[in-house]
């Protein structure tokens, strides 16, 4: 028998599995990243934008206080000089021996008729109008029970003082009384000079300065009462707020803001306030959270629709990615599994599970090179079953492969599998690669291979033995000289040719005959 071998085929290299897989895993991890990292810009500028909205109304409020207080001062201070200007006069012996109307010029210049401010009056040590900024002819009433002049009635102070709101009896509106005292050359109380500046005057500095836009701003005269409200609400005017949380705040610096409870209402207010001079009097604008931060929240909730739009957006697309490269990665696998099925398929025999023709060229060609470059022995067996034609003819093609796979059974158990590689290369033809396998060594496999086949006792009426047999060629680099696989596999075919016309069931070495070899291991 000839076996004939052509160009040992080379495999293509298998590409990497899973190739996609990190990169997926990573693309996950940065899109996370980048909506972590989104979402945390997106919260940073917010809330920047937020203390940015409580800094601008903060600096709002302190400006308009500033800017209300400044006038208000001023106007009080010029109002003041009047009074103080009938004071100096009253206090001249001369002034009182004057006729009314000369005295009414001398006592009051323009200013205590300018618009805003009520009459200035004197009056005497017992309440009653002495003279008149109206007129040169005095009103006649009395204002001892007023608290301004009572106040004066018993304090030797010759400050100016502010009286809480009221309603005028000459005028019915509500006032805020500046008042002076007149004291006798020994320090006794003569009388008062009092003035009025009416609440309006307050409410028209307020719409002027447009304090519509910062909220609630409220004056507060002494005692903690108000004195003027915007929005204006007559109801609220003369309400005493002393005794309330925010107010003694208030009390507590010359200006400044802080955040407490609403004096007139409910909630809580961010409070701008400032003291108006030395005067007892108070100016706040108080402004709720909800319209500090009204146009923030418009703000925040666009950037967030579009920045949560965006995060959407990002996660589906990574979802979508993810899912086709999970799909991708599915497919990879279903082909790499059927690559491996294919390789199995493509390297090994059908009928038999042992190595196929294609299978035993590639490992004989390696191992012949590892053999000749390290000089370590190689032994081969070529098995063939004996008067197999006849077991066809005489049993049948299916009880022909069933005696195949007993040979292939008989050869794996005298193998060793992790060292050994057991072939089919033809149609009753095994082989066996034996490394590192010297010619004893190699005997002694190919008996056990021998005996195990014969073992089984499976009837043969086709040959001389009664039973299947098979018979061996074995050659063996560096004995037998083999100038490539080729020359090996010739050297073991001719010597399985020999043991076949000894009579077969034999092993045939290449350059000897080895006729019915036995080792106690064996048996």
């Amino acid at each position: 028998m000839k076996l004939k071998f052509g160009p040992m085929p080379v495999r293509p290299a298998l590409k990497p599995i899973f190739r996609w897989t990190h990169s997926a895993a990573w693309l996950s991890a940065l899109s996370v990243f980048a909506v972590i990292g989104l979402c945390a810009v997106s919260v940073f500028m917010l809330w920047q934008m937020r203390l940015d909205a409580a800094r601008r109304t903060e600096i709002t409020s302190r400006s308009l206080i500033q800017v209300l207080g400044r006038d208000i001062a001023r106007n009080i201070e010029l109002y003041d000089l009047s009074l103080r200007a009938v004071v100096d006069g009253m206090k001249r012996p001369d002034v009182a021996d004057l006729s009314p109307d000369l005295r009414h010029m001398l006592l009051f210049d323009r200013a205590a008729t300018a618009l805003g401010y009520g009459s200035i009056v004197v009056l005497d040590a017992a309440g009653n109008v002495v003279t008149s900024s109206q007129s040169a002819i005095p009103p006649a009433f009395n204002s001892a029970d007023r608290e301004y002049f009572r106040y004066f009635a018993t304090h030797a102070d010759d400050d100016l003082h502010v009286s809480s709101p009221s309603v005028s009896r000459l005028s019915g509106q509500w006032v805020i009384t500046l008042s002076r005292r007149i004291s006798n050359p020994d320090g006794s109380f003569a009388g008062v000079v009092a003035g009025a500046i009416f609440l309006d005057y307050f409410r028209g500095l307020f719409t002027a300065a447009g304090v519509d836009h910062a909220g609630t701003v409220t004056l507060y005269g002494p005692g903690g009462t108000v004195a003027m409200r915007e929005p204006f609400d007559p109801r609220q005017i003369g309400t005493s707020v002393a005794d309330t949380a925010s107010y003694l705040e208030i009390l507590k610096a010359k200006s400044g803001s802080f955040v407490g409870p609403a004096m007139l209402g409910a909630g809580d207010r961010h409070f701008a306030f400032a003291h108006i001079g030395d005067y007892p009097l108070q100016l706040s604008a108080a402004v709720p959270p909800g319209e500090i931060y009204a146009d923030w929240q418009r703000k925040a909730l666009g950037l967030g629709s579009v920045v949560l739009c965006l995060c959407g957006v990002t996660m589906l697309l990574t979802w979508l990615f993810g899912r086709e490269l999970a799909q991708r990665r599915r497919a990879e696998e279903a082909t790499a599994e059927l690559n491996i099925e294919l390789a199995q398929l493509a390297t090994t025999d059908a009928l038999t599970g042992l190595a196929n023709r294609r299978r035993f060229d590639a490992v004989l060609a390696q191992e012949w090179r590892r053999s000749v470059r390290s000089q370590q022995p190689l032994s081969l067996l070529v098995i063939d079953a004996d008067y197999f034609k006849g077991f066809n003819d005489k049993y049948g093609h299916q009880k022909g492969d069933e005696a195949l796979k007993l040979i292939a059974r008989s050869i794996e158990a005298a193998t060793d599998p992790s060292h050994d590689i057991s072939c089919r290369i033809g149609g009753e033809e095994f082989a066996v690669i034996l490394p590192d396998t010297d010619v004893e060594g190699a005997i002694i496999v190919a008996d056990r291979i021998r005996d195990t086949v014969a073992g089984w006792k499976l009837a043969h009426a086709a040959s001389p033995h009664g039973v299947v047999t098979v018979s061996c060629g074995l050659a063996q680099i560096p004995r037998t000289p083999a100038v490539d696989p080729a020359a090996l596999i010739a050297a073991a075919d001719k010597a399985l040719y020999e043991a076949k016309r000894l009579g077969r069931d034999r092993v045939g070495v290449a350059g000897r005959v080895v006729s019915n070899l036995r080792l106690a291991s064996a048996l």
